[in-house]
């Protein structure tokens, strides 16, 4: 059966409400009328490296495999994620950002720095302009949480933790001063764009075995098609509609509007929803295809076969009268997704 992984599609009919956006056909047949099971309500990286049997380390050893798919040698050091970011403070809290498209000769120029400042202990290389790795001499014991969890969030619960905390901290610091001055910081900046002012530490571990796979992963996220890569299944990049030459048992990966989420992008989100309607959704259904759509940050597993299409019984989602409207929060305004200034 086709396997569809969806993080926060389940909460997509309060976003639409919210948002005072137009329902979706098909998203609300889907939620009405499927058969919805309980799943583990886990994160990406753990239901991802649990599909293609990579044990966790003291993290999902991320760094090494997406350092590995890129055709670079691992050998059997330890590897660590180092993305950029972008920390802003609100009050006493501060919110990490992601850096969606920084510049390839940016990410250069900022990891030389660092590289420089820093010697062989803390040197990033990027594998892409939003994805560095650096290489540890030696494992220092500590966890940390994936990326995909800690954006848009406080991020002092989520710092490194473990007996060497405390150094990876002050390194954090140190990071964070060298790069608020650096030049190319103060040119993002005067082109209205967020800084670079610090790095994400996660995903560390040696190169993993897997078990193998050999069904067919769908996805545009490079990390995911670098997991499906190392564990031998077959990665291709997710179309843009479904078609019936897309594989039975197929493992497809839409995050794409979740990760818009993430960056409080709202009108990306709405228009990726939208596509997804009416470009894989609605043709599914259509055709009368079964399938299970999981949502692991949400715990919940819904399953379809055609002959659910006619249980009218089962109504859906009503709309939840709100007395605001979500909009998109200005980078500098002061005003979060609820319209609260802080």
């Amino acid at each position: 059966m086709l396997k569809i992984v969806f993080p926060e599609f389940v909460r997509s009919d309060a976003i639409l409400d919210l948002l005072d956006a137009p329902r979706l056909n098909g998203l609300d047949l889907l939620l009405a009328r499927a058969r919805h099971e309980p799943s583990a309500q886990t994160d990406m990286e753990s239901l991802l490296c649990g599909e293609f049997g990579i044990a966790r380390q003291l993290d999902w050893p991320i760094a090494s495999i997406s350092l590995c798919a890129s055709g670079l040698e691992t050998a059997n050091d330890y590897w660590l994620r180092a993305d950029p970011v972008h920390l802003r403070i609100e009050r006493d809290r501060v919110i990490l950002t992601e850096i969606p498209e920084p510049g390839p000769e940016e990410a250069r120029v900022l990891c030389e720095a660092l590289a420089a400042h820093f010697g062989e202990a803390f040197a990033p290389q990027p594998l892409r302009p939003d994805a560095w790795v650096v290489r540890i001499a030696e494992e220092r014991g500590i966890s940390t949480t994936p990326l995909s969890l800690a954006a848009g969030q406080h991020i002092d619960p989520l710092l490194p933790a473990g007996d060497n905390a405390r150094e990876w901290r002050k390194l954090l610091n140190e990071v964070q001063m060298l790069l608020f001055s650096h030049p190319v910081n103060q040119a993002r900046e005067a082109r209205g764009e967020l800084a670079i002012n610090s790095v994400w530490l996660w995903g560390g571990g040696r190169l993993p075995e897997a078990r193998p796979s050999a069904r067919a992963v769908l996805c545009d996220q490079p990390d995911w098609r670098a997991l499906a890569q190392h564990a031998g299944a077959e990665p291709g990049m997710l179309p843009e509609k479904w078609n019936t030459e897309i594989s039975e048992d197929a493992l497809v990966i839409f995050d794409a509007p979740q990760r818009h989420l993430r960056r409080g992008d709202f009108d990306s989100w709405l228009k990726a929803m939208r596509d997804f309607e009416q470009h894989w959704l609605g043709p599914l259904l259509a055709a009368g295809r079964s399938f299970e759509l999981i949502d692991p940050l949400q715990g919940v597993k819904l399953v379809w076969r055609s002959a659910y299409r006619w249980k009218f019984w089962r109504r859906a989602p009503k709309p939840v009268q709100q007395g605001f409207k979500m909009q998109q929060p200005a980078a500098d305004a002061g005003i979060d997704a609820f319209g609260n200034r802080y």
